[in-house]
């Protein structure tokens, strides 16, 4: 059988550690595996064409929270299209079996089963829910019974409960990841798929373990935790060190990558079992390797072990610079002391350091946004990555948060209605502005100190010239700010060619690439005005379409006042295309 394994992606990366463990078993299972990475800006339609010309037997989909309203609505429009897809007879053609786990299928299973177009929910860890689904459906069986771990429909719909998760597995039991699914392995590497740092570097990323024994209140963790029973493991279901020694030698000898990079929900934290990688690692793979742990457990010995196994990069979540509202609010219990002790552990050590953090937090003020930025200046990583909070079913953030999730997306994979969350953060939106400004000019200022040091201090080349360590893209989120008169002109609402449509710029900001201006028109006087988004033609969703660029406008409906003003600053902006505009902001 043909096995294609969908993944989502934002930023692009060629690489995900569900897939490649799935792989694993359905090659191991004798059949084929096919990857196919989906970025959310991607159009659905042109998606669900290409999945179609493969005529897979059965679809896999790893699905995050944010990634299944976009997710849903591809395999909606795969059974649309397969329904009109007869050959003049009244029969459609062979329709694949659509099993969906990851996630947001173990946390909100209901949800995943709402959408018409899939038949199986895969509860928990998948690997051996996997092997037995492809078992039955190759004997030709697709009434397939609901067990640990795989949830199934039935003709008369989800008449069974929710099974458990099937018991997690000895990982050392488990086949290997399979790279090669994703292509050349050693050009993804070149690509730099890594996470942890400034830089995209030719680090692999690995698996040491599985599971958390932290509880923050935001994260699906301590949920995933208790349908695994990982509580009870002390080891949180660890490896054996001989174990995965022999696989990242075997690993480091096929495809010669920079180091490894553990991928772990947070890194083995048994002593006993660290004291064997600092014996052993060195003398039997010798590469050096990356590591995520809470600060919480980062220990003096525990760095210590880790800095003598090979560990070069230490990473850690600080999550929230106020101290109160990360332990009120986060369940981060860990104070401004002890995460500064861990960094200052990390700098006498040798060790490098990254921090990841959240904004745009349930309660949040500007003043919170602010203390993070000061903790930043404080504790000095090396580097850092934010991102914006969102809700996640089974966290105790989420469950709060959320009245329900968000109905399939629309035209592109990120064009969905947000969460209306119950619990919003407590800024404006000119606040939120300042604060992605401040977060991204500190971030890119940290990522050039690094791309300076790597300049001077590393010489080797790859291929022709190319660097294998090279600074991650970076842009700086610029703040709201009035329009400029000769960006106003280029959008051609500025005299006189506003005083006869009504329409006038008002503030306007650049974010990931896209340009946001806020219009000024009779029709919303008094009302918020309309945001209109302005990106490139290629992988996003528009209304209008000018030569180089699209004009859209957030919501499911525009106004024909909107759209007869889209017509016309597409009309204005002719050839212009998106780093025009972006300059004229300056």
């Amino acid at each position: 059988m043909k096995v294609l394994l969908l993944f989502f992606t934002d930023p692009r990366r060629a690489f995900s550690s569900s897939v490649a463990a799935l792989a694993a078993v359905v090659r191991e299972a004798g059949h084929e595996a096919i990857a196919l990475e989906i970025y959310r800006k991607f159009r659905i339609d042109h998606v669900a064409a290409h999945i179609e010309a493969l005529k897979p037997d059965v679809i896999g989909v790893s699905s995050m929270t944010r990634d299944w309203p976009g997710a849903s609505a591809l395999l909606l429009a795969l059974d649309r299209n397969r329904s009109g897809d007869g050959d003049g007879d009244g029969e459609s053609a062979p329709r694949p079996f659509v099993v969906v786990g990851g996630y947001h299928a173990s946390l909100a299973p209901q949800d995943v089963a709402g959408c018409a177009a899939v038949d199986a929910v895969c509860i928990g860890e998948g690997e051996r829910p996997l092997r037995t689904l492809l078992g039955r459906l190759a004997a030709g069986d697709r009434a397939l019974p609901t067990g640990p771990g795989l949830w199934v429909r039935r003709p008369g719909g989800w008449t069974d409960p929710v099974p458990p998760a099937d018991p997690v597995p000895d990982i050392a039991s488990l086949p290997r990841w399979d790279y090669d699914v994703f292509g050349e392995v050693s050009q993804i590497i070149d690509d730099g798929i890594n996470t942890f740092g400034p830089l995209a570097d030719g680090f692999l990323p690995t698996r040491a373990g599985r599971g958390c024994p932290f509880t923050c209140a935001y994260c699906s963790a301590p949920r995933w935790g208790k349908l695994q029973d990982f509580a009870s493991r002390d080891k949180r279901n660890a490896r054996p060190v001989a174990h995965l020694c022999e696989e990242l030698a075997d690993l480091r000898d096929r495809y010669a990558p920079e180091g490894f990079e553990f991928w772990d929900e947070h890194f083995p934290l048994d002593l006993a079992w660290l004291r064997e990688l600092a014996e052993e690692y060195p003398r039997r793979v010798g590469l050096p390797f990356k590591v995520e742990m809470h600060p919480s457990a980062a220990s003096r010995e525990r760095l210590a072990l880790l800095a003598k196994a090979g560990c070069v990069l230490f990473h850690c979540g600080i999550e929230a610079g106020d101290e109160s509202f990360r332990r009120d609010v986060l369940n981060r219990r860990t104070p401004d002391a002890k995460l500064q002790q861990v960094f200052d552990d990390c700098r006498e050590l040798g060790l490098e350091t990254s921090a990841s953090l959240m904004t745009m937090l349930p309660g949040e003020t500007r003043t919170h946004t602010r203390s993070t930025t000061d903790l930043l200046h404080r504790l000095r990583p090396g580097s850092f990555m934010w991102s914006t909070y969102h809700p996640l079913p089974g966290t105790v953030l989420g469950d709060a948060a959320v009245a329900r999730w968000p109905s399939p997306a629309r035209e592109t994979f990120d064009d969905y209605d947000e969460v209306q969350t119950l619990t919003p953060p407590l800024v404006d939106a000119n606040e939120r502005s300042e604060t992605f400004f401040e977060l991204g000019q500190l971030q890119t200022q940290l990522v050039q100190i690094a791309a300076k040091r790597v300049d001077a201090t590393h010489a080797e080349l790859v291929g022709e010239g190319t660097p294998r360590r090279r600074a991650r893209p970076v842009e700086i989120p610029m703040p709201k700010r009035p329009a400029p008169a000769g960006l106003a002109a280029l959008l051609g609402l500025a005299a006189p060619n506003a005083e006869l449509t009504g329409a006038r710029a008002g503030l306007v900001s650049f974010e990931q690439g896209v340009l946001r201006v806020e219009i000024d028109h009779p029709l919303v006087a008094g009302a918020d005005p309309w945001e209109v988004r302005i990106a490139p033609l290629d992988g996003s969703r528009h209304f209008i379409e000018a030569a180089k660029v699209g004009l859209s406008y957030r919501g499911r409906e525009a106004p024909t006042e909107l759209l007869e003003t889209l017509r016309s600053m597409a009309a204005a902006l002719g050839d212009v295309g998106i780093e025009q505009l972006r300059g004229a902001l300056d």
